[in-house]
């Protein structure tokens, strides 16, 4: 009895410990689109959090401006909002590198983005943003960076929202 009840209490442990493996963390496919993405961010959104207002950047001069590098980098995907004012901490960047070392590069890239912009001594509200709700994510060859203003959500890993809910909604 005593045997049965330590192989008893053997197999609940490993159980145990095998149920409490981390979750692998799984990239997004190849060529998901980059919008997909966006779109769940922008539809998790407070109804009682400001308005965001974006508009699609893609004038090469001025991502180099603010990302310097990055255009040196080849890019599977890559769709960037700015909000009209480029003094508010308001931006969505998403990129789809073409292998893990140009995502490592991107990722620093987004990283030095946010310490420019909190370190704006001329704007010291903007650079409070920066600070405290600048983010950068990645999984996969996919990078993105999210600066939201107080009150929105930038969710803990973009690449993993459920894209099933937003497609066609």
């Amino acid at each position: 009895m005593k045997k049965l009840l330590a192989v008893l209490l053997a197999a609940l442990m490993i159980a145990a410990v095998c149920g409490c493996g981390a979750e692998k963390e799984t990239a997004p496919e190849p060529g998901t689109p980059l919008s997909t993405f966006y779109q769940a961010v922008i539809d998790m959104q407070p109804a009682d959090a400001d308005a965001l207002i974006f508009f699609e950047e893609n004038n090469p001069d001025l991502i180099e401006s603010f990302y310097p590098g990055l255009n040196d980098i080849e890019l599977s995907q890559k769709l960037l909002y700015m909000p009209p004012i480029a003094t508010h901490p308001c931006e969505i960047f998403l990129v789809e590198a073409k292998n893990s070392e140009d995502a490592e590069a991107v990722a620093g890239i987004f990283k030095a983005r946010i310490e420019m912009g909190a370190d704006n001594d001329s704007y010291p509200e903007s650079a409070k943003g920066w600070q405290l709700y600048a983010k950068v994510q990645r999984s996969g060859n996919f990078v993105c960076m999210i600066v939201l203003p107080e009150g929105h959500i930038i969710p803990e890993n973009v690449f993993a929202i459920d894209l099933t809910e937003t497609v066609g909604a």
